[in-house]
């Protein structure tokens, strides 16, 4: 009789709680960094934590009021131990939340696909005309131009990284957007012109101030010039920071002078 007992006690043990308790053991290894990498996203391992230590309670209670015969003794051991690694992983995740959790905070690979993923949700994107779109503004020529009469440097950075020209193709300005930005004194003027220069623009180049009639008599010689004739003290400093030559203004606002008196009015001053 206590040999069929035996038996019959091991086939229940091996047919229900053994594949219960691998199920068990086998989730909660998986489950506690799958929550842990996707706290950016869903932050609710704690949830989860509070909802195994939750079933332990129930199942030793169990345990305790109805004795073995209503709860086998390794279940609740399981489910303890899976219960306490939960715990321990929501500690740990939550004490790194702000990085992402603790996978991200020790493992850089896992931050760099978290922030992927962040991109993506929120629309971000490493092509600067797929950002433009996100934040309302075409590809376009005029765009760009609107976006620097406003200084808004994200929208402008986003251009200039996307490879528009400050020459405004298409538009049939025969100046700048540099000059434009100097001569009119644009927001954000100086921040501009240090973003022109970041993303290859010579700011000595004649030709910003005129494409058709660059160093003419009448053309300011450089952005520096312009600067100085439009008496915006700041921004000719700047651009004297941005390696813009001042030697060429004397003579040429000498010239200037002279033919006003005269009674030539400069382009320029147009």
């Amino acid at each position: 009789m206590k040999t069929q007992t035996y038996v019959e006690g091991g086939r229940w043990v091996t047919d229900h709680i053994g594949p219960i308790n691998a199920v068990m053991t086998i989730s909660t290894a998986i489950l506690i960094p799958v929550l842990d990498f996707v706290r950016p996203f869903f932050p609710y391992i704690n949830y989860v934590a509070g909802f195994a230590v939750l079933v332990f309670a129930v199942l030793l209670a169990t345990r305790l009021i109805g004795g073995q015969k209503r709860m086998h003794g390794s279940l609740v051991v399981c489910a303890g131990l899976c219960a306490g690694a939960f715990s321990f992983g929501a500690i740990a995740s939550s004490r790194h939340a702000e990085q992402g959790g603790l996978g991200a905070a020790n493992v850089q690979w896992v931050a760099n696909v978290q922030k992927l993923l962040l991109d993506i949700k929120n629309g971000k994107s490493d092509d600067p005309r797929v950002e433009l779109n996100n934040i309302g503004m075409k590809w376009d020529p005029y765009e760009f131009a609107k976006a620097s009469r406003m200084g808004d440097l994200r929208a402008i950075e986003l251009f200039l990284r996307g490879g528009m020209g400050v020459t405004m193709p298409g538009t049939g300005m025969d100046v700048s957007l540099p000059y434009l930005v100097v001569k009119d004194d644009y927001p954000n003027a100086v921040e501009q012109l240090t973003l022109f220069k970041k993303y290859g623009v010579n700011l000595s180049d004649p030709s910003l101030v005129s494409r058709s009639h660059p160093g003419a008599p009448d053309t300011p010689p450089n952005l520096y010039a312009v600067a100085k004739d439009a008496k915006n003290e700041k921004v000719a400093g700047a651009l004297i920071s941005l390696g813009v030559a001042t030697d060429s203004y004397p003579g040429w606002h000498a010239g200037a002078e002279e033919r006003r008196k005269r009674g030539g009015v400069p382009a320029a001053w147009l």
